[in-house]
């Protein structure tokens, strides 16, 4: 068993930063860049001049909805409850609901992060949505929970439909405007200034590569900047992705499956819950089990989440554990499984 903390423990980390700050006569101002799909292995290989970089280990499933939830709010997936992207209705029709997009009551318990915890040290907290004003609902509105919206500044979704490659360097001077216009704006007392970049979306087409490469050097450098000026930087992740490769024989043979047995299917990138019509959850078992390769684990729900996640996803569980799986057109990494290239994620500090 890796024996990194869990990502749960940020929400911990930048509060007890924050008092101690709120503690000293001239408590300084706190930005925190939030990476979305930074593995802590390439993290660490780009980030050489950070004065602190540590892993965390994310949660699972490991997606976005799940990972980011938890740091914010220091829940695991068991006490937020919010499994995936997929999953049933929280207020109990029988349909399926996409978290980005639903906008119910019965979300999650979670009624306080970070921000919440800002507000009582005397700090202003802020959040840069950036990437993340193409999501909205009751997720969004969990997540960024006591913190006061900024908006206009998007990194890696300006352009709508397919995703193209942008110079990074650009995007490290659109994230440098939005922190400065957000630090300089009017108003008393120190601020925690969050900020959300979604690199996950250029990794899922082209990996780690240069680009990401160059991205992450020049947020170095402008946390370095940050720092040197007073500001305390530090940055984390929600998980990473592993190499990932769309099979069409698989997609096709799990797609006859549904039709013949009659289930659903949740959950999202490398882990999929199946909705089994009642009494057939065995059945279908053995024959996912006789059918599909090896590399795709076919679980019980109740073998990997407590019982009030179970409520929400579905009596059978896909887990990718090879190259190999359901892949959206066009990626070549993935997330949301048990791999140590998903699991482990950065948390990094400038300026301490």
């Amino acid at each position: 068993m890796d024996s990194s903390d869990s990502i749960t423990i940020v929400r911990d980390r930048i509060s007890t930063l924050l008092r101690q700050e709120s503690a000293t006569p001239a408590p300084r101002d706190v930005v925190v860049l939030a990476v979305d799909g930074l593995s802590y292995a390439f993290a660490a290989d780009c980030w050489t001049g950070a004065a602190q970089i540590s892993r965390l280990r994310s949660v699972f499933p490991t997606t976005s909805s799940a990972g980011w939830l938890s740091s914010l709010t220091g829940l695991d997936v068991a006490r937020h409850l919010v499994p995936g992207v997929v999953f049933s209705d929280p207020e109990g029709s029988d349909e399926l609901i996409n978290v980005f997009d639903y906008r119910g009551r019965d979300l999650t318990p979670a009624r306080e992060t970070v921000f919440t915890d800002a507000r009582r040290l005397g700090y202003r907290p802020s959040a840069v949505l950036g990437d993340m004003e193409t999501y909205g609902g009751s997720w969004r509105d969990a997540l960024l929970r006591d913190a006061e919206p900024v908006l206009g500044h998007r990194f890696y979704t300006q352009d709508e439909g397919t995703y193209r490659e942008r110079d990074p360097r650009l995007l490290v001077d659109l994230v440098r405007d939005a922190l400065g216009r957000t630090l300089a704006a009017p108003g008393e007392g120190p601020r925690l200034v969050w900020c959300y970049i979604e690199l996950d979306r250029h990794i899922h087409h082209f990996g780690y590569d240069r680009h990401a490469a160059r991205f992450l050097a020049g947020v170095e450098e402008l946390a370095q900047e940050l720092a040197d000026a007073g500001t305390v930087v530090l940055a984390h992740a929600d998980h990473g992705l592993t190499p990932t490769r769309r099979d069409p024989d698989l997609t096709e043979l799990i797609e006859t499956l549904a039709r013949r047995n009659g289930f659903r299917m949740g959950g999202a990138g490398r882990t999929r819950w199946l909705y089994p019509e009642p009494g057939t959850a065995d059945g279908v078992a053995v024959e996912l089990r006789a059918k599909l390769p090896e590399s795709v684990r076919v679980a019980r729900s109740e073998e990997l989440f407590p019982e009030g996640v179970r409520r929400r996803i579905g009596e059978l569980v896909l887990i990718a554990e090879g190259d190999a799986f359901l892949v959206d057109h066009g990626y070549r990494y993935e997330h949301g499984s048990l791999t140590d290239a998903e699991l482990d994620t950065p948390y990094a500090a400038w300026g301490i």
